[in-house]
């Protein structure tokens, strides 16, 4: 029987196997929030593609949105990350020089 760990588990590492999905964890891994623009200018991808990509990442409930204005802002659900991948921080940020130096 598959629980409800287990589910959400999936949903996680699905969003996170695509690229795209992985570096805007990423960059809020980095940052408290961005706003669309934001992520418009790191990624040369169409804005109904980055939709999609949000809608994924918040399917999957690793990421929050909300209005601001005309702007919708982006940050990282903590407490999910923790959860699931409690030292994605440690692990994943930072590691491009170091695995090139391996």
């Amino acid at each position: 029987m598959t629980t409800q760990f287990e589910i959400q588990a999936v949903k996680i590492f699905k969003a996170l196997a695509d690229p795209t999905r992985y570096k805007i964890i990423r960059l809020l891994s980095e940052r408290t929030e961005l706003s669309c623009g934001d992520f418009d200018r790191e990624f040369d991808i169409s804005k109904p593609a980055l939709s999609n990509h949000y809608r994924i990442l918040e399917n999957a409930s690793l990421i929050l949105t909300r209005k601001k204005g005309q702007h919708v802002i982006v940050s990282l659900n903590e407490a999910v990350l923790d959860k699931f991948l409690p030292q994605f921080r440690q692990i994943h940020l930072h590691q491009d020089a170091q695995f090139m130096e391996e």
